[in-house]
């Protein structure tokens, strides 16, 4: 008797096993701010099931939801979202799986349906001071410094219109007296025009990227002179075409004393 309930028992325990489904996502620990939060993950619920993927930003209270994603099971049974992280700002978030109705036990222990993640920012460690828009014979000229920083190593990649310019170069900042900001500066001669995008990053890792736009010289026109004065005479104002009012009026007056002349004639 004992024998029979203990099988049954493992029937039981296999039937559940068999019957439950397992999900599981995966999401990355750290992203910056500007790149996509990308969220992959896989099941074994049927062909069709629908779930919804949620970004949460994670606050004092209660988690506030920032963007939403239904998920599809398709025949792969794996899927991939994203999310936007443009205008987030920096601080923790979490992706979870949200049900349409509770798994219940439909849903194996083996699942991860929760992903921490933290999202950063560090475009204000550095300030650039030289121009972001040069000209060839002059360019590309980077100029800045680390505030509060001090003597520290900055890593510097520039990519320019054809792909990689120079490969990662170390750079130390220097201090001025009485300052306690780092200060860098280098040249890097480019003979096309373009967009370059150069990034920087430190022991910590990821700082940002800026864009340097050089083009060729005296490609910036400046407005001519025949334009503005073209725009001042191209079209006179009401008050041009009433330009001698007086003798006009004095016409008009000069019959009106006639007129007036005339009838004290007639009466005398």
């Amino acid at each position: 008797m004992k024998s029979a309930v203990f099988s049954l028992l493992c029937i039981l325990c296999l039937v559940q096993g068999v019957l439950a489904y397992e999900l599981t996502i995966q999401a990355p620990k750290e992203v910056r701010a500007g790149v996509p939060i990308e969220v992959t993950g896989n099941t074994t619920f049927p062909v069709g099931y629908e779930f919804d993927l949620v970004l949460y930003r994670i606050q004092t209270t209660m988690p506030e939801p920032v963007f939403e994603k239904t998920v599809v099971v398709s025949d792969s049974k794996s899927f991939e979202i994203t999310f936007p992280t443009m205008g987030l700002s920096p601080g923790e978030y979490k992706v979870e799986v949200r049900f349409r109705s509770d798994p219940g036990s439909k849903l194996s222990s083996g699942s991860v349906t929760t992903r921490m993640l933290t999202i950063t920012d560090r475009s204000g460690e550095i300030v650039i001071t030289s121009a972001k828009d040069q000209v060839i014979g002059e360019a590309l000229r980077i100029e800045g410094y680390v505030p509060r920083g001090g003597v520290v190593t900055l890593t510097m990649k520039v990519t320019g219109p054809q792909g990689a310019v120079i490969p990662p170069e170390d750079i130390r900042t220097t201090t001025v007296l009485g300052k306690d900001d780092g200060f860098f500066s280098r040249t890097i001669p480019v003979s096309e025009k373009g967009n370059y995008y150069v990034d920087f990053s430190d022991v910590k890792g990821y700082i940002t990227t800026v864009r340097f736009t050089v083009s060729e010289p005296g490609a910036t026109a400046v407005p001519s002179t025949e334009i503005t004065h073209g725009t001042t005479t191209e079209s006179p104002s009401p008050t041009a075409t009433a330009v001698s009012p007086f003798p006009v009026a004095g016409a008009i007056a000069g019959l009106i004393i006639i007129a007036l002349v005339f009838c004290v004639h007639r009466k005398k």
